[in-house]
């Protein structure tokens, strides 16, 4: 693993100490250093299925100082089949939209010199100081993790012996959110390409693989990985947000938690009526979502509930 000199301390709130912080030179992408009381990087992976918030998870991750995720790179499926002598070709549950993006711009970095650690932090970094769709130019000198919004290629069977190889102390977060607004999100999705020509019950049952590749990876408990319930960041976000950031062991202070429920807009999803095969239900049975979702079928209630937190959030200032 790499270690990275320790630079320009920060202090927050809830600790009340300095925390520590990495120092990546900008123009030099990455460079390894080898200083007393160093301290070692490491890969964040969020997981499950698309809309299920994960973009707005990237958000809120990223308005931590020491943390910095992008939007869909594919920088893992990337990098194992580069390190796998393989062509890089799209991934066969994806679209190649972020693969295409980034391969266009950051080729020229990956090297067989590089671990694949090596080469995941140093195009991850690119990205970062660069910017990418949805994301401005950032630039943070005391990364601890670093990560990418890819659900499905994190958690796949396939890509996690890799993943555990190459990458020591990873942590997983498991963003899970009930599947039929999940369904219905996919299919009203304009850019939503991958579901294109698919019925919702094609929808359930590839959320429900996804899902299960989740409950094995779980099931070998070789991996820390936290579930974190997309309703839980809506209505309750401070406190989510809090535990996902003890579980990656980073100081926050209040502002931080205040701003991300600033950023988080408390609304209401409309849940489809869907028939649920028992494996789908066994699943949701262990996040308590239920095959019926009452008065969140109901198109007027939902819209009504939304208008009045609108209305409070015009008078107050606050979701």
């Amino acid at each position: 693993m790499l270690t990275y000199f320790l630079d320009k301390p920060v202090n927050f709130i809830k600790t009340g100490i300095q925390s520590v912080a990495l120092y990546i030179p900008l123009n030099s992408h990455i460079t390894l250093l080898k200083k007393e009381h160093a301290i070692m990087t490491k890969a964040v992976f969020i997981v499950g299925n698309k809309r299920s918030g994960s973009t707005h998870f990237m958000h809120l991750l990223n308005l931590h100082p020491n943390i910095f995720v992008s939007n869909e790179s594919d920088i893992i499926w990337i990098l194992y089949r580069f390190h796998n002598n393989q062509e890089i070709t799209p991934y066969p549950w994806d679209t190649p939209v972020g693969m295409n993006r980034t391969l266009e711009k950051y080729t020229n970095l990956l090297s067989k010199d590089k671990t694949p650690f090596e080469n995941f932090v140093t195009i991850q970094a690119a990205v970062m100081r660069d910017g990418v769709k949805g994301q401005p130019p950032l630039q943070k000198d005391n990364l601890l993790w670093i990560g990418d919004q890819k659900p499905f290629q994190q958690i796949d069977p396939d890509l996690l012996p890799f993943i555990k190889t190459n990458f020591p102390g990873a942590k997983f977060l498991h963003l899970i959110r009930h599947p039929f607004p999940v369904i219905r999100s996919s299919k009203v999705f304009k850019a939503g390409e991958l579901w294109k020509g698919m019925t919702e019950d094609d929808i359930l049952k590839r959320w429900t693989m996804h899902e299960q590749w989740v409950q094995l990876e779980k099931s070998k408990n070789d991996v820390p990985m936290l579930d974190v319930k997309y309703e839980e960041i809506v209505e309750h976000t401070q406190p989510a947000m809090a535990k996902v950031f003890d579980f990656l062991e980073v100081p926050y202070d209040q502002a931080l938690l205040k701003e991300s429920r600033k950023i988080t807009q408390k609304q209401l999803k409309l849940h489809p009526r869907l028939q649920c095969p028992p494996e789908t239900q066994a699943i949701m049975a262990q996040y308590d979502y239920l095959p019926q979702s009452g008065l969140l079928e109901k198109a007027w209630y939902v819209n009504s509930v939304n208008f009045l937190r609108k209305v409070k959030r015009k008078l107050t200032g606050t979701w």
